[in-house]
C-alpha cells in the first residue's frame, strides 16, 4: 500500500533521474516539472473523520499498513480492538463519534463506524 511518504519519495526520485538524464544530454532536454502525486485513499478510510479522531482500520491504514498483510479478515480482526477502544473510552470519559463506513465497507452492510482519539488508537496500537 502506498502512504503519501512513499508518494513523495517517488516523486523525489523521479526529479533526481531527470535531473540526471538532462545532464548526461549534455543539458539539452530540460526536465518537465513534477507536479505533485495524488496519493489515492485508501479504501479503509472514512470520510469526513473529525481531526485527532480516527476508525481502527484508517489509523492501521495510515499508521500500520503492514498489519493489513497479516489479517485474513479486516473488519473482524479489527473487532477486538474496537471493543478494547470502546470500553476504554467509556471509562475515561472520551467521546467516540459516529463515521460513515468507508465505500468498501458499506457494500458489505456497514454503514457507520465508531472513530476513536488517536491517542487512545495509538495506545491500544503499543499494547
Amino acid at each position: 500500500m502506498m502512504t503519501a511518504v512513499h508518494a513523495v519519495q517517488i516523486i523525489q526520485h523521479l526529479s533526481q533521474i531527470a535531473e540526471a538524464l538532462t545532464l548526461m544530454s549534455g543539458g539539452i532536454a530540460k526536465a518537465p516539472p513534477v507536479a505533485a502525486a495524488e496519493v489515492p485513499v485508501s479504501p479503509w478510510d472514512s470520510p469526513d473523520v473529525p481531526n485527532d479522531y480516527d476508525t481502527v482500520l484508517g489509523y492501521f491504514s495510515k499508521m500500520l499498513p503492514s498489519a493489513f498483510d497479516m489479517m485474513s479478515e479486516p473488519i473482524a480482526d479489527t473487532q477486538r480492538d474496537g471493543f478494547w477502544l470502546k470500553h476504554q473510552a467509556a471509562r475515561r470519559g472520551l467521546k467516540v463519534v459516529k463515521v460513515a463506513a468507508p465505500e468498501a465497507l458499506q457494500d458489505s452492510g456497514i454503514t457507520e463506524l465508531n472513530a476513536y482519539p488517536v491517542t487512545l488508537l495509538a495506545e491500544r496500537i503499543a499494547a
